[in-house]
């Protein structure tokens, strides 16, 4: 019988191998727990609030298992009578999923540049270009650290100047904290397989991104990026450009920015119910406030990425109950009031005009190329 178990290394190679979305390295955090297939040959990593299941980072295992796990991991919730939900489920894996009773609806969308076809010429990218050339006269300049635990350098001068900036940098923020669940934890010393790049101005780093990885190192998210108070402006967008012109130099194929939430996800597309769709379309028109999915979609945007849409699948049903205990295990609604009002007084003086997505966007990804595993991912 198939059991839930607790955190076990071989779990990161199978997220590194196989994940497929922004998340699935997500699945390393510490508070989850994983369920394994017939002769742990697949995992898929989740928490639990309730009898309600969460998981994310989808189905880890390679294709020819991909079903076997799931009807497994079904029978497992059904057995202990727990309500499952998937997020970030890809349009290509809907039919697995609606196969075993599953209902979807859409969650949002990734922005994915494709690298292979992105060389950031032409007007489109003239904003990019520009936040670079301003950083670079301002004696910005980029770079990757291997974060190595037992490294004195690193430990004992980089980390603690990293572990002030995201401190710096949460702080200003309406939740003050990484958002749970959906967002990975910044541990310096506990990065895995991740990448860490970091822009300097002299000797002082004042903005870093972290990527995870997935399909075996053919595909790297932006999941973290943090900037301090004071560093030059645009140094974010400057930073994730010299990482994807990197990764393209490194022939890798694609660079998610992670997922964009309710975009485009009213009027239903699916005909399974419009619970969802009527929360992510009252959120993306009046919730903006409390978690600012408008701002999100204007800034990557920028990039002119492809987009690929994202689904929530749930066992039974989509319901109320379901979507609450989401939020709340989200804690998206534990949030700082002073640090609101202020959020708002500033957002009214800047007077910024937000892009506003098409009713289709203009390039689409549905799928991702399938990359060859050359490392074993079955656990010993």
């Amino acid at each position: 019988m198939t059991t839930a178990i607790e955190y076990a290394p071989p779990v990161e190679r199978f997220a590194f191998d196989y994940g497929q979305t922004y998340d699935s390295y997500l699945i390393t955090e510490a508070d989850r727990e994983y369920f394994w297939s017939s002769e742990r040959r697949g995992v898929i990593g989740f928490s639990r609030r309730g009898y309600q299941v969460h998981a994310m980072g989808g189905l880890l295992t390679a294709e020819d298992h991909r079903e076997e796990l799931l009807r497994e991991f079904l029978a497992f919730t059904s057995e202990n009578r727990l309500t499952a939900t998937f997020y970030n489920i890809p349009r290509a894996d809907l039919q697995l999923f609606r196969q075993y009773g599953f209902q979807t609806s859409k969650l949002g969308e990734e922005p994915i540049v494709r690298l292979d076809r992105t060389c950031w010429q032409g007007s489109s990218y003239r904003w990019v270009r520009r936040q670079e050339s301003y950083c670079s006269r301002q004696g910005v300049i980029a770079e990757e650290i291997t974060p190595v635990a037992k490294d004195p350098v690193f430990r004992g001068k980089i980390v603690p100047e990293l572990e002030d900036l995201n401190r710096e940098h949460l702080a200003n923020t309406l939740h003050g904290r990484e958002l749970h669940f959906f967002q990975g934890k910044f541990k310096p010393l506990q990065l895995g397989r991740r990448r860490l790049f970091v822009a300097r101005q002299g000797e002082r780093i004042v903005a870093f991104v972290v990527c995870n990885p997935g399909l075996g190192g053919d595909f790297w998210a932006i999941e973290t990026y943090r900037r301090r108070n004071d560093a030059p402006r645009g140094v974010v967008p400057f930073l994730m450009m010299k990482v994807m012109r990197q990764l393209k130099e490194e022939g890798v194929a694609y660079c998610s920015l992670s997922l964009i939430p309710f975009v485009r996800c009213w009027p239903p597309i699916d005909r399974e119910g419009a619970i969802l769709p009527s929360v992510c379309g009252f959120w993306w028109r009046w919730m903006n406030w409390l978690f600012n999915v408008r701002g999100i979609y204007h800034y990557k945007s920028r990039f002119r990425p492809h987009y690929r849409e994202m689904f929530m699948a749930t066992h039974p049903k989509i319901t109320c109950r379901s979507l609450i205990s989401t939020a709340i295990l989200w804690r998206l609604f534990e949030f700082n009031p002073l640090q609101l009002t202020r959020q708002i007084r500033g957002s009214t003086a800047r007077g910024q005009a937000l892009s506003e997505p098409s009713q289709r966007p203009s390039r689409v990804i549905r799928d991702l190329r399938p990359v060859t595993i050359t490392s074993s991912a079955a656990p010993k």
